[in-house]
């Protein structure tokens, strides 16, 4: 499971369905930290209070007609229980294109190049204790005013 993958073709999905509200997407992004932080695992545990205080939604009615719509639109599996001492489990689909096995990474370079010089508005120059991309020997004036005479550029 790609994390950033799942996040790209998830985008990709909620940009273009139009059903979706604030509370849909907060409540899967809320569902997938709680996957994420469960290693990815097809079913996990869930607790309402936990989901909606994540999610930020203070609603137990609109909880669940959200939950209910992820659901039936595709993008969780949601089994709840009835029963207290046994915990809602709910399945995330995976979005990453490529899948598990990381085959394709065609598109990866493609947005490296994009996003590659993407700071290059900032007129900025380096801070003043570097010199050529190297740090200044001996500069006492340093933001932490220490004094370095070693090179780091120099193979240990």
């Amino acid at each position: 499971m790609n994390y950033i993958r799942h996040q790209q073709g998830l985008f990709e999905r909620f940009v273009s369905d139009k059903r979706l509200s604030p509370f849909h997407i907060s409540l899967y992004m809320a569902l997938f930290q709680l996957w994420n932080s469960n290693r990815f695992r097809n079913p996990f545990p869930v607790a309402r209070e936990e989901v909606m205080e994540l999610a930020h939604i203070g609603s137990v009615s609109t909880y669940l007609r959200c939950i209910r719509q992820l659901h039936d639109w595709g993008y969780i599996e949601y089994a709840p229980s009835f029963h207290p001492g046994t915990g809602t489990k709910v399945s995330c689909t995976k979005f990453d294109k490529a899948g598990d096995t990381g085959a394709d990474t065609s598109g990866d370079t493609a947005l490296l190049k994009k996003n590659t010089n993407i700071t290059n508005r900032n007129k900025q120059g380096p801070p003043d204790f570097f010199e050529n991309g190297k740090e200044k020997k001996g500069n006492s004036s340093s933001r932490y005013h220490v004094v370095n005479d070693k090179d780091y550029g120099e193979p240990l």
